[in-house]
């Protein structure tokens, strides 16, 4: 199985180039051009065995101030100390890498010295012992190097890195330490490394104190024992870049790491799991590059507060959508990958705050369709990957990747010719930016395009047409006298994206077309874009548009139909409750200004027949004849006008109600449930509310003969008892447990309310 990439020497190109390049990869002609003007020895690949044998070698060029030397890669069993001490006063670069360190006695290893016996090397910067067998290793190695800057120490067999270990090498910039308990097997392994297997490097409390210098760290592909990550928490403040991908890392604990730049997390399922609230805030105002790929996350609202964040690498992961909530603040985005996870087709922007977001990679996920929300979001973009996904077939994906292919024609070969001059000159200082990263990955994409091309160019002229929406487009590229100029290194990005707006909407190319990638259903069948014929679907669109066209009439005369039958079934059940709105309004008519006049007369002159109006319901009958009008009407002096006694015979319950009101000084209203239940009631209730504004008298009386609840009270109800003091029959206190005090205090105010109302009527 093939090793996950990480953050390593050995991706530079993939993770931005953060990472030194190791002296062992200048053997194999890598930095060839920029150690030309250097006194560079390279005696790699010579199967020398022993010391004696390099130094006759050596010596020949040792007058030549050797600044540079390279034993890499052959069958060196130690250190060779005596030819080292023929360069040892010009040396700044050594690679031993590759040689096999491990053919001495375990005791000797032990003692670390006689494979590592290195002579005084008072100018030595950088070391490359990688890939050496080394199984174990003391602070004793590297007392004569005091100097070092950059170590390189991995695809050894360490099993232990003890608490002194780098005792003699403050000023190290940079470790590595990567890929240290991987195993070969081309000899017998001893028992601690089968045991390593399992338990990984195991790295003391202390090591990491010793560095106050350091800036660079990658432990990646190193398993690590539990323990071990608690050696990280004497990390230095100046280290900036760290990398423990793949390392089984257990969990990271709050401030563990402050101030970094640059992490890479991926292939650390434990640490995700047991991500905890605010870890990541010690370096949320620092942090620019990160990448936790491969590690089953779902949740990722913590990287809201990331401001400073640039490059994002989430690949590999869990993520099932996305959304403006966990993207909106990170303004400096630039490169996002979120492929080979869950994420669906979005219907809000998601990137229309980030601005500078010029990479996005959507491969392997679970798009089907392009919504105009994500257009939207991919016209801010100069590269898109979005393979590996199942689409279903449409013009408008077809259309996306042929303007895609013309902005790759447009800028390909520039951006090529670019990209030679920029590898065959010096090569850059490391790291990278991201400009330059960008640059050279559009010649990724380039070649992906000339069979699209070559496709293009095989269809007839009109072998289909482009959707309206990008019609214009095309013409407006098509128009141009001259190819689109393609942004050379060296120009702003403000340059390249003023002329990019000046001549086309959707700028971004497709880094990653295949033929075999980009596919889509159709129904059952499966089909690449290029085989995407849209023109023989122009029919199948016209009888679609007449089929919607004609839905759209059917369904407009069946709602229609729908709605007057709704209409009619309402005015036949609501006949009753229409009938009451049709009398109400026929009394509002009746109460006009004529009938205000003739009850003002009725009030100035002698027409007034009773005192006060009693409005019931049947079912409270008994109490009006039994409880009111005996204790009303005993002494005389009040005349009560009820509709059971009072109204006239042969008129309408309409007008006998109107007719008794008007010749009433005053009404009283009897409360209950029931009378609530009355459309009659109800309707005088209202006709009281009327003629307290119309004709303004407000002489009213409310008795309440059981509490009603305010979610049961009628609007008109409840504002007569906002404007209007009312009174309450004792039996419905209590649960009907009253005194008889209670009666007679009721009956003397109720009394006293109704002989002042016939006094001031």
């Amino acid at each position: 199985m093939a090793i996950p990439a990480c953050w390593t020497t050995s991706r530079m190109s993939c993770y931005g180039g953060l990472f030194p390049m190791a002296l062992c990869e200048i053997t194999n002609g890598n930095l060839s051009n920029i150690l030309a003007e250097l006194n560079y020895l390279d005696l790699s690949y010579h199967h020398y065995s022993s010391d004696e044998v390099l130094y006759n070698t050596t010596r020949l060029f040792a007058s030549n101030n050797i600044v540079v030397f390279s034993a890499a890669h052959n069958n060196l069993t130690s250190v060779p100390r005596r030819t080292l001490e023929s360069v040892a006063d010009s040396l700044k670069y050594l690679t031993l890498c590759g040689n096999k360190f491990n053919g001495l006695s375990l005791e000797t290893q032990r003692d670390g010295v006689a494979w590592a016996s290195f002579p005084i090397l008072p100018k030595l910067a950088e070391l490359d012992i990688s890939n050496c067998k080394i199984e174990h290793i003391t602070r004793e190695v590297f007392r004569n190097v005091t100097n070092l800057k950059n170590l390189y120490m991995s695809h050894n067999r360490m099993l232990v890195l003890l608490s002194d270990t780098f005792y003699y090498v403050p000023s190290l910039h940079y470790l590595d330490l990567s890929f240290t308990n991987t195993f070969d097997y081309s000899t017998k392994p001893s028992l601690d490394s089968i045991i390593n297997l399992f338990y990984g490097l195991k790295i003391q409390q202390s090591t990491f104190k010793y560095l106050p210098n350091l800036v660079y760290l990658d432990m990646s592909h190193s398993k690590l024992t539990r323990n071990s990550a608690v050696a990280f928490n004497h990390l230095g403040d100046k280290l900036r870049y760290l990398s423990l991908c793949f390392t089984a890392f257990p969990v990271i604990g709050h401030g563990m790491f402050k101030n970094l730049e640059g992490m890479d997390l991926s292939g650390n399922a434990y640490a995700a799991y047991n991500l905890l609230d605010g870890v990541f805030d010690g370096m949320s105002k620092t942090l620019t590059v990160l990448y936790f790929e491969m590690s089953n996350l779902k949740n990722i609202s913590w990287i809201r507060n990331m401001s400073k964040l640039r490059i994002l690498g989430l690949a590999g992961n869990n993520i099932n959508s996305i959304s403006s909530n966990l993207f909106s603040t990170l303004t400096n985005l630039q490169i996002v990958d979120l492929s080979s996870n869950h994420v669906g087709n979005w219907y809000n922007r998601v990137f229309a705050n980030n601005k500078n977001l010029r990479v996005l990679s959507l491969r392997d996920n679970n798009i089907n369709i392009i919504t105009s929300e994500m257009l939207k979001d991919f016209t801010l973009l100069d590269y898109l990957s979005m393979g590996e996904n199942n689409f279903v077939c449409d013009c408008l994906l077809r259309d996306l990747v042929d303007v895609s292919e013309s902005n790759n024609q447009n800028c390909a070969r520039q951006v090529v010719a670019d990209a030679l001059q920029y590898l065959s000159g010096k090569v850059p200082s490391f790291p990278l930016d991201t400009q330059s990263l960008l640059n050279m990955t559009s010649i990724l994409g380039s070649h992906a395009f000339k069979r699209l091309q070559k496709k293009n160019e095989e269809r007839s002229p009109n072998g289909y047409r482009l959707s309206k929406k990008f019609r214009f487009v095309v013409r407006r590229q098509a128009s141009l006298k001259t190819a689109v100029p393609c942004t050379p290194f060296n120009s702003s990005p403000s340059q390249k994206y003023n002329r990019l707006n000046e001549t086309m909407l959707l700028k971004f190319q497709l880094l990653d077309y295949e033929d075999e990638q980009y596919w889509c259903f159709n129904e059952t069948e499966k089909l690449s874009f290029v085989d995407l014929n849209c023109h023989k679907r122009s029919l199948v669109d016209d009888i679609t548009n007449q089929l919607n066209s004609l839905t759209f009439y059917v369904l407009v005369s069946v709602g229609t139909l729908l709605g007057v039958s709704l209409v009619v079934a309402i005015i036949y059940v609501k006949r009753w409750h229409i009938y009451y709105y049709y009398s109400s309004l026929k009394s509002a008519a009746l109460m006009s200004e004529a009938a205000k006049d003739r009850m003002n007369s009725a009030y100035e002159g002698d027409d007034m027949m009773y005192d006060i109006f009693i409005s019931y319901c049947q079912n409270d009958r008994d109490w009006v004849l039994h409880e009111l009008m005996p204790n009303v009407e005993e002494n005389g002096d009040i005349s009560i006008c009820l509709h059971e006694r009072d109204f006239q015979i042969g008129v309408t319950i309409l007008d006998n109600i109107i007719s008794c009101m008007d010749r009433s000084r005053s009404l009283m209203l009897i409360i209950s449930s029931n009378f609530l239940l009355s459309h009659w009631c109800q309707f005088e209730m209202h006709l009281a509310q009327h003629r307290m504004f119309d004709i303004c008298k407000d002489q009213l009386i409310l008795v309440f003969l059981e509490d009603i609840p305010r979610s049961k009270r009628p609007k008109n109800l409840q504002y007569l008892m906002d404007v209007k003091t009312y009174i309450k029959w004792p039996g419905c206190k209590n649960n009907g447990r009253h005194r008889p005090e209670e009666y007679k205090v009721f009956w003397r105010r109720l009394k006293r309310s109704m002989q002042r109302m016939a006094n001031n009527a």
